[in-house]
């Protein structure tokens, strides 16, 4: 699906294949596509197929189609992740469709978040879509955010926290930094008006990572949809420090992503990119039998 592959993915991998058979479409895992990149326990892999997932969900339901999930179906493969039973049509929630209008916007941003911080209803808005996977939204004081760089041995006075393991995520038309972004903490001043939250949960497997993607993509849609700016960060993936540090504060769970959440002064202020090309360009809908 075209959609799906506009999905924020981990070092814009695009880390997934479809099988498509009459109305069902099943996802997989193409960890070959991270080989390039350290995932050892394929959770970027993993989160970046929940982003995809997501968008094939919300595309789906944007045009008419009920849609039934089966997240990790029993078929031993192990790199099936999901399957989606097209059942029929069905009304179009008005939300719904405009969360998928938002698919086609810049998302990943590396600018500094130097405008107003984030209202506190619009930041319950993009933690509700988030929340609306079955993951928590853990918002980090300044104090926390402090201590992830120092977690990590990065210096937040020299912004030396810049690390080629740190998974950079991006989606269309995004200005993130291939080089991987710094963690929270490392980003300066002009990030003061930044909101940092932590994507978390009870559990820590599979499937608990699946959910966290399409959170990931939920609350992406959600933030541009407001005028906001979301960029994700792998660390609590990446770093086993970063990790352990998150898993001692309080009202957290297992630690999935980082996100950083926020406005720029002139949101006009764009560079024009060419949209990424998507490794699997075929359009799902279009070899999706009409159902009975």
């Amino acid at each position: 699906m075209v959609a799906a592959g506009l999905a924020p993915s981990a070092h814009h991998s695009q880390p997934w294949r479809w099988q498509v058979t009459g109305g069902v479409l099943d996802l997989f895992a193409a960890h070959q596509r991270m080989s390039r990149f350290p995932d050892p326990d394929g959770r970027l892999v993993t989160i970046s197929c929940g982003a995809a997932l997501h968008h094939a969900r919300l595309t789906l339901a944007a045009r008419a189609w009920s849609v039934s999930v089966s997240r990790r179906p029993v078929t031993g493969d192990p790199a099936h992740l999901a399957r989606l039973l097209i059942a029929g049509r069905a009304p179009v929630n008005p939300d719904t469709a405009g969360l998928a209008r938002s698919i086609d916007l810049p998302r990943a941003d590396e600018r500094p978040l130097t405008g107003d911080p984030v209202e506190p209803a619009t930041l319950r808005a993009v933690s509700a879509a988030a929340e609306a996977q079955d993951v928590r939204v853990g918002v980090l004081t300044p104090a926390q955010i402090l201590e992830l760089p120092a977690a990590t041995g990065h210096d937040a006075a020299t912004g030396s926290g810049r690390s080629a393991e740190s998974a950079s995520w991006s989606g269309p038309e995004s200005t993130a930094d291939p080089l991987g972004p710094q963690l929270p903490g490392t980003l300066g001043v002009h990030d003061e008006t930044a909101t940092v939250a932590v994507l978390h949960g009870p559990h820590d497997h599979d499937i608990d990572w699946l959910r966290a993607g399409e959170a990931l993509s939920a609350a992406s849609l959600a933030a541009v949809r407001a005028g906001l700016s979301l960029r994700p960060i792998g660390a609590p993936v990446e770093h086993a420090a970063t990790w352990t540090v998150l898993r001692t504060m309080p009202e957290l769970g297992h630690p999935y992503l980082i996100v950083r959440l926020g406005r720029e002064v002139n949101e006009t202020d764009v560079p024009h990119l060419s949209r990424p090309k998507s490794i699997q360009t075929i359009d799902l809908l279009s070899l999706v039998a009409e159902p009975d």
